[in-house]
């Protein structure tokens, strides 16, 4: 089940093949120690979604107040964080765990369970909603949704 990944009209999900799966290389592990350590520096707690939310606002607003000509530069990382932050929300409440996900569309970091087979893609949620410049109410509403295909939270 793919939860949040951005399919083009193109493509129909029907089309794609499963996703194999893989367990994160040292790089990835990295990349997620670095974007974790942001959010506990702003103390973020990453087992509530509401405290998720509010760090995915701080740093939108921290992205969109920085000085012209960086802007596009820091999109990504900042972006990044909050993907981050969401997708370890969901690793510390469910059974979820982070590997790389790669189909015919890509390779990229997901979050998988054997339990029902569960796929979500927390960096591409945020990203899509980052674009649009939703807030980020965004995010309890979609681990809530995570919570209820798992029976409840946790």
């Amino acid at each position: 089940m793919g939860f949040f990944r951005k399919r083009t009209a193109s493509t129909p999900v029907a089309d794609v093949e499963s996703p194999v799966y893989s367990e994160l290389n040292d790089e990835h592990k990295a990349f997620l120690a670095n974007h974790i350590k942001l959010a506990d520096q702003a103390e973020v707690d990453l087992q509530d979604p509401v405290s998720v939310a509010e760090f995915y606002e701080l740093v939108y607003a921290t992205w969109q107040t920085s000085p012209d000509g960086t802007l596009a530069d820091l999109r990504e990382p900042y972006c990044n964080a909050a993907g981050v932050a969401y997708g370890e929300l969901l690793v510390r409440t469910t059974p979820l765990r982070w590997v790389i996900a790669e189909d015919s569309l890509g390779r990229e970091m997901a979050l998988h369970a054997e339990q029902n087979n569960t796929l979500v893609y927390p960096l591409n949620a945020v990203e899509k909603r980052w674009a649009q410049g939703d807030d980020g109410d965004f995010i309890p509403v979609l681990a809530g949704a995570v919570y209820k295909h798992f029976g409840g939270r946790g």
